[in-house]
């Protein structure tokens, strides 16, 4: 089972608005920190229904405390001109950033049932071709506050956001094989644990 990194976040690589956030509310950095999804009303549902808030305001949790943040927008979190490596079968740049994406997916999926492969491939391609693109529904909105996450936790250009999304994409298209598989959330929950062993 892959475990993360033994720190996996650095306040001095947050963006200053996210930096102030978490130096009022103290992080744990060893301690994995999600989106919050947001749920309508849990108690007069039988299952969980997404409430469909607006996707640029942020809340995270590590599962006892709460951080909020508003950001207006993928594109303006972009840092620097950095190229990025060739990322290959197994890239080892940027592990954390697969990380944060891949918990992500999972929690979504541990609530609203794994997503297909063609949903996730889709939805990763639109946010590294077109980041602040209108929402493709819950599911693209809830990722790209994984995206947002990522990017206003960790100094990447442009240029590696897209060539994060596009390994991301092409593991969804390795694992899809009809267009109802779930493969690629499988696979996750194999590699990482099940449904929350991190």
């Amino acid at each position: 089972m892959q475990k993360p990194p033994e720190t996996f976040f650095n306040l001095e690589d947050f963006v200053p608005d996210l930096k102030k956030e978490f130096e009022q509310r103290p992080l744990n950095p060893k301690k994995i920190i999600l989106a919050a999804i947001p749920i309508k009303n849990p108690e007069g549902h039988p299952g969980p229904i997404p409430a469909g808030v607006d996707r640029t305001s942020l809340s995270f949790s590590d599962g006892k405390g709460f951080w909020f943040w508003e950001t207006a927008s993928l594109r303006g979190l972009f840092r620097g001109d950095k190229q990025p490596p060739v990322l290959g079968d197994f890239p080892e740049a940027y592990n954390d950033s697969f990380m944060i994406f891949d918990l992500h997916a999972l929690e979504i999926s541990k609530f609203f049932g794994d997503r297909r492969d063609a949903e996730m491939r889709e939805i990763y391609s639109v946010l590294r071709r077109r980041p602040d693109g209108r929402s493709l529904g819950f599911v693209h909105d809830y990722m790209w506050q994984a995206a947002a996450f990522v990017l206003g936790t960790r100094p990447l250009s442009q240029a590696e956001f897209e060539a994060i999304m596009a390994r991301l994409e092409r593991s969804c298209r390795t694992f899809e094989q009809a267009p109802t598989s779930r493969n690629y959330i499988a696979a996750l929950r194999t590699t990482l644990g099940q449904g929350g062993g991190y």
